[in-house]
């Protein structure tokens, strides 16, 4: 050893190379790419949009083998935007009960996939507007009968009691979320040296047609910034190589319509960099924190 704080085994000794040290936050480790888990269909909310109700997440389907996990997180939303949404405390099954809280709200549910290799998001349809409860169906009073006169008896009948109309059942309306499908992942890989981070590789997985710009900040960048657009998978070479400490990388990954994804990199003297995952909403280039899981 040199002095150099490294994270790799001596391949040549042990006659296989092995992958070392991938700094990775939100993947795993590159292997075989079908292990990775992806969502083929979303989940579809059904029930009636009103409090006392009960709403269900069905029809979802994903790949990833039977090691794959999978979860969900109620939200309330202000409006049919996922960027109006809040995760609902506590409500993680596949069915839930709306409250009083609800009403005036609409409901979605975000599924979760994921396993030791990677994972996959996607949101249901938005509910109507939940609306009030029904209104309890008054106790009718019964008429009197008024006492018998000599000639002729009067008995009074009462008059028919009408049920009242059933509160009309809401519709659930089909509102997809533009999520992109698989979403993006950022991917970096080196090892930790005394005075930085050697990087091996830096690359972005995900759809074809996405945008993808990168921003170097600090003294010791290769280049200021690269712009490009994107293949299934796309090595970001001109960021390879030797970053010293305090080098900062903000790669966005966009596409027009659709939530895109937001990855900080900050390279650290002898030890691993920090980062940070958000996301980029359709309309706002400031990234924002992704819903709750």
């Amino acid at each position: 050893m040199d002095g150099r704080t490294t994270l790799y085994l001596d391949w040549r000794r042990a006659g296989i190379a092995l992958a070392v040290a991938a700094v990775t936050l939100g993947a795993a480790p590159a292997i075989a790419a079908a292990a990775e888990p992806e969502i083929t269909r979303r989940p579809v909310v059904t029930g009636t949009a009103q409090v006392g109700q009960r709403l269900e997440a069905r029809d979802a389907r994903w790949t990833g083998g039977s090691s794959t996990v999978a979860t969900y997180t109620w939200l309330r939303c202000t409006s049919t935007s996922l960027w109006n949404c809040s995760a609902i405390a506590g409500a993680t099954g596949l069915a839930y009960t709306l409250a009083p809280a609800d009403q005036g709200k609409r409901i979605r549910v975000w599924l979760t996939v994921s396993n030791s290799d990677g994972r996959d998001d996607d949101v249901s349809n938005a509910t109507n507007v939940v609306a009030a409860a029904p209104a309890p169906t008054p106790t009718p009073t019964p008429t009197p009968t008024p006492p018998p006169i000599p000639v002729p008896p009067v008995t009074s009948t009462p008059p028919p009691v009408i049920p009242a109309a059933p509160a009309p059942e809401a519709d659930v309306r089909d509102t997809p979320l533009q999520m992109m499908r698989p979403f993006p992942l950022v991917r970096i890989r080196g090892w930790i040296t005394a005075r930085g981070a050697m990087i091996d590789a830096l690359s972005v997985r995900g759809p074809r047609s996405l945008k993808i710009s990168v921003r170097c900040h600090g003294r010791g960048c290769p280049r200021r910034s690269l712009a490009r657009s994107a293949a299934k998978v796309t090595r970001l070479k001109a960021f390879e190589g030797f970053l010293p400490a305090g080098v900062r990388l903000e790669v966005r990954v966009t596409r027009p319509g659709f939530v895109g994804k937001h990855t900080l990199i900050r390279i650290r003297r002898g030890k691993a960099p920090i980062r940070r995952d958000r996301c980029l909403f359709p309309g706002s280039g400031r990234p924002r924190a992704c819903p709750a899981n």
